[in-house]
């Protein structure tokens, strides 16, 4: 496969080159032997005019596999210009959890029509996956899979498996249901294929197994399969009857969409108009989407340093007094921004792995406290040479307290405001750096004049 994905590297330029003069016949003969990923890809960097007839130029036994890989609008554009005999066989062969994401980015309308091209059971079946809440496991399962009865044999079991495992979304792990439908456990097959044919299945089992509700939500499923390392998770209902199961592929798709969604929140960025995965295809985005998504936050930051124009006229007095004290306010409130910032990104991460909950916010404070006033104590003891310097050493003992205090501040702003959105049921990853350092600047403007202010005022 590695070396697959190196020779498509290599002729990628030559592929580009053969689009160029539009010479197909000779693109289509190099793509029939191309990984779907890459074909993908490629797609990228194609004219909307351009990408219709390439995919009309793959094999129709790779074009449900290409049509997968890529992005929402991308797919939209494709399905815009097929007939509806080409839809259908398009959508018949995806995957079924690849047909409901498809679903999920199409307007209503579009859906209905799409839905009378499968057959009644294809129907029903993506019916029961868009039935789920959105982002819940139930939309990513998929129910090719398969299951087999404990009172099997093994050459029975094996059997099965060569008649129905084409079928499957993978074979690697097998499932046990009772006659009701219950999950009792999973065997990988390997174990399957050392063990004798006439071994009962039943005796193979440990009956240790990890499952997930179909109405969880897709981070859960995530946190699970990389906390135990799975390949695949079963979906079960309330019931423990076996529903479907999610596979590596599905997982890693959803990390990286959310891991996305973390970045652009924390950045101060609002996804919600664009989409995630504007970031990949970021030429491509309309430049009023782009604005939409980093308008709403920067506007709210920018009356919210108002305040600290206002907190800097109430001390107009003070600064007129001694002026060297504007040199050290940049100092004072990005080294608390920094490292509240520090602080947010660790617990934020935290949470997203699980290995801190919500109710762990007393025992973190309490942590970061300690950490803060040492980190303080030295960020202090270096601006002290600054303030010798530019200044007095009555300058100088301000702006260390100051130094301190704004970093034990911008510490618990970090720590808790991840907690607080968590509590609300909001991303903490909304607890964005630049709302983290805006209010370092609010109250690190504040702290640091009503400090001058008490220890000046008197001189």
């Amino acid at each position: 496969m590695e070396e697959i994905r190196m020779l498509t590297q290599l002729m990628k330029p030559e592929i580009e080159e053969l689009l160029l003069k539009k010479e197909w016949k000779e693109v289509k003969a190099i793509l029939a032997s191309w990984p779907a990923p890459d074909i993908a890809d490629l797609f990228l960097k194609l004219k909307e005019t351009e990408k219709f007839l390439m995919f009309r130029l793959l094999p129709k036994s790779l074009q449900s596999e290409v049509f997968s890989e890529f992005d929402a609008e991308t797919q939209q554009l494709i399905l815009q210009r097929m007939t509806n005999e080409q839809i259908k066989t398009i959508i018949s062969e995806l995957d079924p959890d690849d047909r409901t994401g498809l679903f999920e980015e199409l307007p209503g309308k579009m859906v209905q029509k799409l839905l009378t091209f499968l057959t009644p059971a294809d129907r029903k079946e993506s019916l029961k996956l868009l039935g789920f809440p959105e982002n819940s496991v139930g939309r990513l399962m998929t129910p090719d899979y398969i299951a087999i009865k404990p009172e099997w044999t093994v050459g029975k079991t094996l059997q099965f498996i060569r008649k129905h495992g084409k079928d499957a979304e993978t074979i690697n792990m097998i499932y046990i249901v009772d006659n009701h439908g219950h999950l009792i456990d999973d065997i990988p097959l390997r174990k399957l294929i050392i063990a004798k044919p006439k071994t009962i299945v039943e005796t193979l089992l440990d009956h240790r197994f990890v499952a997930i509700l179909a109405n969880a939500d897709q981070e859960e499923a995530v946190k699970i399969m990389n906390h135990y390392h799975l390949i695949a998770l079963p979906v079960v209902d309330n019931e423990n009857i076996l529903l479907g199961i999610i596979t590596i592929d599905d997982i890693m798709d959803v990390l990286q969409e959310e891991q996305t969604e973390d970045m652009t929140k924390f950045l101060g960025i609002s996804p919600e108009s664009v989409g995630t995965d504007f970031i990949t295809r970021l030429k491509e985005v309309p430049l009023r989407k782009i604005y939409q998504s980093r308008v709403l936050w920067l506007l709210a930051l920018l009356f919210m340093d108002m305040i600290t124009g206002g907190i800097i006229k109430g001390f107009e007095e003070t600064i007129s007094k001694y002026v060297i004290l504007v040199t050290f306010l940049p100092v004072l409130v990005d080294t608390a921004g920094n490292a509240g910032s520090q602080s947010a990104t660790l617990v934020i991460r935290a949470l997203a792995l699980g290995t801190v909950e919500i109710k762990d916010w007393f025992y973190l404070l309490f942590r970061e406290l300690a950490i803060a006033l040492a980190l303080g104590i030295t960020m202090g003891l270096g601006i002290s040479i600054m303030g010798l310097v530019r200044g007095s050493i009555e300058i100088c003992k301000v702006v260390v307290i100051a130094m301190v205090v704004n970093v034990l501040v911008g510490c618990i702003v970090g720590v808790l405001l991840p907690f607080i959105f968590a509590k609300f049921k909001k991303d903490p990853a909304t607890a964005s750096t630049p709302l983290i350092t805006t209010l370092a600047d609010i109250f690190g403007t504040g702290i640091y004049l009503s400090i001058a202010y008490l220890m000046l005022g008197k001189i």
